[in-house]
């Protein structure tokens, strides 16, 4: 029979035992055997001859279910690296994390044909950030944080640029004037807009082309605790995800966009910048 021993073990089983069965003392027996008498008294004091698991007992989560799903979300609508998704549940999320943490909770990314270029290697192909995917998801919230709202977002694909906001209605008129806002806030020179497949994305925009895409699925975002359990920095769901965009777009260089921000490096695109 295999019998599996620590890599730094002095002992086997069979002498282990011998150690508990004897009536030596136990600088005779370390004298005897050639081993410390620290370890026969930690065999003498056992009543297992086997090696103790290493494995914690009881494994302490740093973050909660909900949590790691936000967390989860959040990386694939970023499209955000380790590192950049690591600063923005620090300092955006308000949750404590460490990388190695972060990274041990973070669920495989959505597969995706073919991974679109961003940043440097975006403009060396030849892409230009001229067009913005949007965005619609019912957030389910608690009845605590007003129950349900309508989260906006859109995102330009090169440099990762965001703009999102919360509302707790939705009507086309109110979405043309998000639009509007996003429009006018984008460093770029949007001319394309993709909109998924939902009657409140369903725009036009005189000179600019929009295009249809579908969702593989668009659930709605439930939420069975209040945002300021789950997300510390959280003062409103709106004020969540404007600061969430704020940071992400100025908060931290990243290395793809040539130690730029995404709003300095659309900025530094523009025409006699």
């Amino acid at each position: 029979m295999e019998i599996k021993l620590h890599a730094n073990a002095t002992t086997t089983p069979r002498v282990r035992r011998y150690l508990q069965q004897s009536d030596k003392s136990d600088r005779e027996l370390a004298k005897e055997l050639g081993i410390s008498v620290t370890t026969v008294r930690r065999w003498r004091n056992r009543e297992q001859t086997g090696d103790r698991h290493t494995t914690p007992h009881v494994i302490h989560k740093a973050m909660r279910s909900e949590q790691m799903a936000l967390v989860n979300a959040l990386r694939d609508t970023l499209n955000a690296p380790l590192d950049e998704l690591l600063f923005m549940v620090n300092e955006g999320l308000g949750i404590a994390v460490s990388r190695a943490t972060l990274n041990r909770y973070l669920a495989p990314a959505h597969q995706r044909q073919r991974s679109p270029l961003q940043g440097k290697k975006a403009l060396k192909a030849g892409i230009t950030p001229n067009t913005l995917t949007l965005h619609y998801r019912l957030l389910a919230l608690s009845m605590d944080d007003g129950g349900d709202h309508h989260l906006l977002w859109a995102r330009e694909s090169v440099s990762g640029w965001c703009h999102a906001r919360v509302f707790s209605g939705i009507s086309p008129p109110l979405v043309a004037n998000w639009l509007n806002e996003t429009l006018e806030r984008c460093p770029a020179d949007i001319q394309c807009l993709e909109t998924e497949n939902s009657k409140w994305l369903q725009v036009t925009l005189p000179g600019r082309e929009v295009r249809a895409y579908t969702e593989l699925s668009s659930p709605a975002i439930a939420f069975t605790e209040t945002l300021s359990e789950l997300i510390p920095a959280a003062t409103g769901p709106d004020a969540l995800v404007i600061r969430l965009c704020e940071l992400w777009n100025t908060g931290k260089a990243q290395k793809k966009l040539g130690e730029c921000t995404p709003q300095a490096f659309l900025e530094a695109l523009r025409p006699g910048a």
